[in-house]
């Protein structure tokens, strides 16, 4: 038999809305590529430590693809980061 593979959905955008009320966790809103619904969930912080070390060994020695861009700031930047840029 053969093994089924299931295939990842392109998100178009993610971000991170607010912190739930007891501070243990981060409501994440996410668009994919085939609709225009935003979805939120709610994800422990815990994750989020989980996720920057699995970024950091994709990124590490011994991997063909490093990240090849940086982070880049939100399209609608903070009116402080606008001062601070002297925009």
């Amino acid at each position: 038999m053969s093994e089924d593979r299931i295939l990842p959905i392109a998100v178009t955008a993610l971000r991170a809305d607010e912190y739930s009320a007891d501070g243990k966790n981060v409501v994440i809103a996410l668009r994919t590529r085939y609709s225009n619904t935003e979805r939120k969930y709610l994800v422990p912080i815990e994750c989020f430590y989980d996720l920057i070390v699995d970024l950091q060994r994709l990124n590490g020695p011994g991997n063909r693809t490093p990240i090849g861009s940086s982070i880049q700031p939100a399209a609608d930047a903070s009116p402080a980061h606008a001062l601070a840029n002297g925009d």
